[in-house]
């Protein structure tokens, strides 16, 4: 690293917020639905204080930031909303019809931010990526439409490899160009995802990894068929898995076609009772147990996949489940208990590898400075640091 860019990475200048906009931050931290007591003993500041400021009494920046590092939020999540700093037209899309005012702070605000930082740093593209065209609906959504929109997309991702479990999902999406896909950090929401300035982003919140495998699925299935909306979409823990209306349906049903094909199913499965001897023609829940951990899903979603297949019957799945809670306390501890082998990992990046480069360059140039990025991306300047300085050592070992 040069004497010249260490400095511009050593400096912080370039972007305080400043204190007297922070008329929101009662309202954010009523939206958090915590009770004063909580915020007081997670921010370390006296409970009458915590009451004061829930009551709109002004706030000092050293306050701020113990708010801010206690209840692990961005700075940014407690500016006015339509601030100068995010474009009206990004503020707006993330007012999702059916959102109320109390779930709209902080995370739709940290969502625009981070998508607001993104478009800054990342190359200007005019259009969405092409290769979203190869995945048009015909018609309305269903479950066939699903099944084969997964299966055309799984040809992309998993190419001549119908079989192979999508544990390296979100690596092998880095080379979908125009793609971002980043963790959601501190939020309710399980997942989202939004088009905005030619790029889509997905997030994911930091949860069980076979919860937010799926969960990745499924906001591509949004993504493959809502592309062209231009509100954002959010994902509560609800809306993933429940098959609720036709849209998460169609969702949920993309994702499970997508990390569970049919014809790797039948052979794993196949495969599995040849080897732990099962016999009769009834599939119980160790194999699906097994069929869980190698693919990267948990039981429930491997289950329901069954089910959809014909391999288990009408609530079959659902029967499974109740027995292995009743009994186990829940899958996993069946599974343990059996010493099946573990789960392998799963890595999701806290931001996108393709966006932290362009981050990385914005910052040497002297564009942007790492604690307004990190800001922005929901992200520590320590990670932004170590980030910059393994890109420094690749660099190095190529040359």
């Amino acid at each position: 690293m040069t004497r010249k860019s260490k400095k511009r990475w050593t400096g912080c200048a370039g972007s305080r917020l400043n204190p007297h906009r922070m008329a929101n931050v009662a309202a954010t931290l009523r939206a958090l639905s915590l009770q004063s007591h909580e915020i007081a003993a997670r921010t370390r500041l006296a409970p009458e204080r915590v009451e004061a400021i829930l009551n709109g009494t002004p706030v000092t920046a050293s306050e701020l930031r113990a708010l801010s590092r206690g209840l692990k939020l961005s700075m940014r999540a407690f500016a006015a909303a339509g601030s100068p700093s995010t474009s009206q037209e990004l503020a707006a899309r993330f007012r999702a019809p059916g959102v109320s005012d109390s779930e709209r702070e902080p995370t739709l605000d940290r969502l625009a931010g981070f998508v607001d930082a993104a478009l800054k740093v990342l190359p200007e593209r005019q259009d969405l990526p092409h290769w979203l065209n190869e995945f048009a609906l015909r018609g309305q959504e269903s479950y066939a439409e699903a099944q084969r929109l997964a299966s055309q997309f799984r040809d992309v991702i998993y190419p001549g490899e119908p079989d192979s479990p999508a544990i390296d999902l979100p690596q092998r999406l880095l080379a979908l160009e125009g793609l971002i896909v980043s963790q959601l950090k501190n939020s309710k929401y399980e997942g989202a995802s939004v088009a905005a300035g030619g790029y889509l982003f997905v997030f994911v919140s930091p949860r069980f990894p076979a919860r937010m495998l799926f969960t990745l699925g499924h906001e591509l299935g949004h993504v493959v068929a809502h592309h062209s909306l231009q509100s954002a979409h959010l994902d509560l823990a609800s809306s993933i898995g429940s098959y609720k209306n036709r849209a998460e349906g169609f969702a949920d049903a993309f994702s499970s076609a997508f990390l569970l094909p049919a014809q790797a199913v039948g052979g794993t499965l196949h495969e599995i009772r040849r080897v732990i001897g099962a016999t009769g023609d009834a599939i119980g829940d160790v194999e699906i147990l097994i069929l869980a951990r190698l693919h990267g899903v948990s039981f429930d979603v491997a289950a329901r996949r069954c089910e959809d297949l014909d391999l288990l019957p009408p609530g079959g799945a659902a029967s499974l489940a109740d027995y292995l809670r009743k009994n186990f306390g829940n899958p996993e501890k069946r599974a343990d208990a059996l010493n099946l082998p573990p789960r392998p990992t799963v890595h999701f990046d806290a931001v996108s590898p393709i966006l932290m480069r362009y981050v990385h360059a914005s910052v040497e140039s002297g564009v942007t400075s790492p604690s307004w990025i990190a800001d922005r991306l929901n992200t520590s300047i320590e990670s932004i640091y170590a980030s910059h300085a393994s890109m420094d050592v690749r660099r190095a070992s190529s040359h």
